[in-house]
């Protein structure tokens, strides 16, 4: 049975998710459409300023942890986890877009749907085991 905090959690995880998808849209599509750079180069840049916002958002207010306590560790585990994500992510976005035709920015929203648990199981059992 599922922990009424670890649903609290779960769903904080996922509005800091939603928040970053933003984030990440964003990047994606400054880089993208105005910078021109591969789509796959911008959501790479999209990812970093995105997995370190989530960072430190869910170590304060989802995981309730002090920003200052082992900062560094948790976040090379949360980077690790984000990581695993990110290549889910990428592969998904490649698919959805090259194989099947998708507009990069629907193939985006797909791709970090299915990564949002991937992140969500990752970072609740390892980086942020103790709580």
């Amino acid at each position: 049975m599922i922990k009424k905090e670890s649903l609290k959690q779960f769903f904080k995880f996922a509005i800091v998710g939603v928040l970053n998808t933003f984030i990440n849209m964003g990047v994606l599509y400054v880089f993208t459409e105005y910078l021109k750079v591969y789509y796959i180069v911008s959501a790479i840049f999209a990812f970093l300023v995105a997995v370190t916002n989530s960072f430190i958002l869910n170590k304060i207010w989802t995981f309730k942890e002090d920003i200052k306590d082992k900062t560094t560790k948790k976040y090379s585990k949360f980077f690790i986890i984000s990581v695993l994500a990110l290549i889910t992510n990428l592969s998904l976005l490649y698919v959805f877009t090259e194989v099947f035709k998708f507009y990069y920015l629907i193939s985006q929203v797909i791709a970090i749907a299915v990564s949002l648990w991937i992140n969500f199981l990752g970072n609740k059992f390892w980086t942020f085991k103790n709580v």
